[in-house]
């Protein structure tokens, strides 16, 4: 088919590999939940489609962004719906670029989303029956340094692998009252959450599950107001962004049908005539399209230009649908019952109907328009719909009190009648963080030994209590929970249990409160991480690959405490007064110990005392090059030679300990069936790095709101510092070491039992891919909380 065959040629020119890397992928899988197609698109460079260039971005023209969108909805419907999404967030927010560029925003976030091929979910308001589809689903409380936010968006495409969340929010007003705001955030922070929500198999493959936010913080910097336009007009950022809307969401259905037509035109069945007529019916379509875009690539983006675009949808829409009949018409039942691709394209086409406005919501405007009473103005009034019932309250979203006018909700797919077969865009893929198997290094394989074990019952440990001046108890700020109790062996939290949000400051943690609760209540007496009745199991003497697991994790594990000791040397040395001063004291303890007990636990394996030092530099040779020599090479010179004590502890946080922390926990509860002592090392270690995280979250929030100019300077260094840890082959590290250890426990299984490594999850059931996946979620979740908290946010859009 001649202008299909153009498209594609065009999206192969603008997006190399991508047709064909959807072609190896089975249909079916392609339009299924998780289907995987959206690793295609990305490593395509597709979510920089229709970024300028100026942003470092494709700067693909509205005509050549409908016709890349309607091959691609020729290839995987599903794809083409949900990144539509992503483009029409995007272009929402390049079109608003100048007032993003007043707070520091634009640049970064737009090259971004180009540099790292970032995606990005539009939470823009629903088309709810009563509720017009410009009304703000969320609503914004404010707080010191910026706002909660409440509400829901369902369905949402992208929720299971956005990067970003876009939305509209109400927010007060500065003169009063209330209006609406623009809103950008990282999509991991805490607080936002997805769930189930598509319940049919057409279009599952775009993601459009729920997605909650629940007293999600945000920035004051991240929410910028927006304004209407004259007569209650949309403001020119809306138009813009409702027109690469509807534009590239009718392309992407537009494709579906052609996929139908080609099929059609191939078979050669039935007369010329009608298959002439059946051609024409969908090249009137795609003129009619195109024509729209060319008339926006003009400059023609008001609410005229609005008016005539929706008319141009709608036509479209008549078209789609008449061909996708005519079509499977032509082809025959022998065809539809044979062809499962064929039946799902020609529901997934009928569609097109349920993106907002509807017809009827713009009659009204629609008809002023065309006789000329007055311009074209879409508002938030929605026709009545039919009295009926009630519905449930929905506990998590939070109606605005006052509706006002909002960028459109581009994927607020509608459910059809109940006599249809096909629903609007739902599924719930993997998170899109991938992590790529390697080969191992040479030298890998560690020295085998022998011991006995037994593993008895905890035992109950005495508890020194610590009651500093002044005696109220001291607590995180969030979960209500006192310092003392955050070292607590039995209730401090974990990571993955929400730590990440504890609030502590270095006064809280000084020399008195260490020496009254690490000792106790944290080794529980036990100066080598464990109590002396637990011994290492026989079976991790034996040569294979889980005891090679063990040992270069335990090897790593020493290394990289020792290495951040002697950075923290550094930061001791040029701590600004004696309360950080005796802080950092204590974590220079704290990491000199890790190391201490983590080399005695390759005594336990049965490495000879004189042969450790040998066995760690053999054992983490790659790792120390790849990975701690670059991470050395940039932080050190910072507290060494610069003594900027306050970038080191940024680095120190969030560079080294915000992204280790977690990964070290999981280490923690999956050795827990098997080796205990590991899994009490580990534990005791992650309590006190949520300290030190929290800590170091608290000295940089204190000097950022005391020197608001040194702001910019922390939020580049600490992209910086992300974009290098982004090149370091962790991924390949913790492959090999789950791969390892994946291999190691086929042997063990009755020893793990029904053992949950989360809640929920038993570890014989988990894979090496999803216990790195959740490592790497909690690391988002520790980096975007503890970022948010010391109010730098803006660095994780880099």
């Amino acid at each position: 088919m001649r202008s299909l065959d153009q498209a594609r040629a065009l999206c192969e020119s603008y997006l190399p590999g991508l047709l064909d890397g959807l072609s190896k992928v089975p249909f079916e899988q392609r339009e299924a939940s998780g289907g995987g197609t959206l690793p295609v698109f990305r490593a395509s460079g597709g979510p920089s489609l229709v970024i300028p260039k100026d942003y470092g971005g494709l700067g693909a023209s509205p005509l050549d962004a409908v016709r890349v969108t309607r091959a691609i909805g020729a290839h995987a419907p599903s794809l083409a719906v949900a990144t539509t999404m992503h483009h029409f967030s995007v272009a929402t927010l390049f079109t608003f670029a100048e007032s993003i560029k007043n707070s520091g925003m634009e640049w970064a976030l737009l090259e971004a989303i180009t540099s790292r091929n970032l995606l990005v979910s539009s939470g823009f308001a629903e088309g709810r029956p009563a509720q017009g589809i410009l009304s703000p689903t969320m609503t914004a409380t404010p707080v010191d340094g910026g706002y909660r936010i409440n509400g829901a968006k369902k369905p949402c495409s992208l929720s299971h692998s956005m990067d970003l969340l876009t939305a509209s929010v109400a927010v007060p007003a500065p003169g009063g009252g209330q209006q609406t705001a623009f809103l950008l955030m990282p999509a991991t922070l805490r607080g936002i959450t997805r769930h189930p929500f598509w319940g049919s198999s057409v279009l599952a493959g775009a993601e459009s599950d729920e997605v909650r936010l629940t007293d999600v913080f945000i920035e004051e910097e991240l929410v910028i107001p927006t304004e209407n336009g004259p007569d209650g007009m949309l403001d020119d950022l809306q138009t813009v962004g409702f027109i690469w809307f509807e534009l590239l969401i009718t392309a992407s259905y537009l494709g579906m049908a052609s996929a139908l037509v080609e099929r059609a035109l191939a078979a050669g069945r039935g007369a010329v005539t009608d298959r002439a007529a059946l051609g024409t019916r969908l090249e009137t379509a795609t003129q009619l399209l195109e024509g729209a875009a060319r008339a926006m690539q003009a400059g023609e983006t008001d609410n005229d230009a609005l008016a005539r675009v929706l008319m141009a949808r709608y036509g479209t829409q008549d078209a789609i649908t008449d061909a996708a009949r005519q079509a499977v018409e032509m082809l025959g039942g022998m065809s539809f019952i044979r062809s499962p691709e064929v039946a799902y394209l020609v529901a997934a086409c009928q569609c097109v109907a349920f993106h907002p406005p509807s017809r009827a919501s713009v009659a009204s405007p629609l008809v002023d328009y065309l006789d000329g009473t007055r311009p074209f103005i879409m508002n938030d009034s929605a026709p009545a719909p039919a009295a009926q019932p009630p519905a449930a309250p929905q506990p998590s979203v939070q109606a605005p009190a006052v509706p006002a006018a909002q960028p459109p909700d581009p994927q607020a797919v509608r459910a059809p009648a109940p006599q249809s077969s096909v629903a609007p865009p739902v599924g719930a893929p993997t998170p899109s963080l991938a992590v790529h198997p390697v080969q191992d290094p040479a030298s890998t394989r560690p020295v085998e030994a022998a011991a006995p074990v037994t593993v008895p019952g905890p035992r109950p440990q005495p508890v020194v209590t610590y009651s500093p001046q002044p005696a109220a108890p001291r607590t995180d700020g969030r979960s209500g929970m006192t310092a003392d109790d955050a070292a607590d062996w039995d209730q401090a939290s974990s990571l993955f249990d929400g730590a990440e949000g504890i609030r502590l400051t270095a006064r809280d943690c000084d020399l008195r409160y260490w020496f009254a609760n690490v000792p106790q209540r944290t080794l529980r007496g036990n100066i080598v991480g464990y109590p002396p009745e637990l011994v290492t199991p026989d079976f991790l003497h034996e040569p294979g690959p889980l005891r090679d697991a063990l040992i270069q994790e335990v090897a790593f594990r020493a290394l990289a405490e020792e290495r951040a000791a002697r950075a923290i040397g550094h930061i001791v040395a040029c701590a600004p007064d004696s309360t950080t001063a005796e802080f950092y004291a204590t974590q220079l303890m704290d990491e000199t110990r890790h190391a201490m007990i983590f080399r005695n636990h390759l005594r336990n394996l049965g490495i000879d005392e004189h042969d450790v030092a040998a066995v760690i530099a053999r054992q983490t040779a790659h790792d120390k090059a790849t990975i701690l020599d670059p991470l050395e090479e940039y932080g050190m010179p910072i507290v060494r030679e610069q003594q900027d004590f306050v970038g080191g502890v940024v680095l120190l946080t969030i560079l080294v300990e915000g992204f280790l922390a977690p990964s070290f926990e999981l280490s923690e509860r999956k050795w827990r069936p098997l080796d205990p002592r590991m899994a009490d090392m580990e534990k005791g270690a992650a309590i006190d790095e949520v300290r030190h995280l929290a800590v170091g979250t608290s000295i940089i929030r204190e000097h950022v709101q005391r020197h608001p100019d040194e702001k910019e300077r922390l939020v580049e260094l600490i992209r910086d510092g992300m974009r290098l840890w982004e090149q370091l082959p962790v991924s390949d590290q913790l492959t090999r070491w789950e791969n390892w250890f994946q291999e190691g426990i086929a042997p063990h299984l009755a020893t793990i039992g029904d053992y949950e490594v989360w809640e929920g999850r038993r570890l014989v059931d988990t894979t090496p891919e999803e216990r790195i996946q959740k490592a790497v979620e909690v690391t988002s979740i520790v980096h975007s909380t503890r970022l948010t908290d010391m109010g730098l946010g803006r660095a994780l859009i880099y």
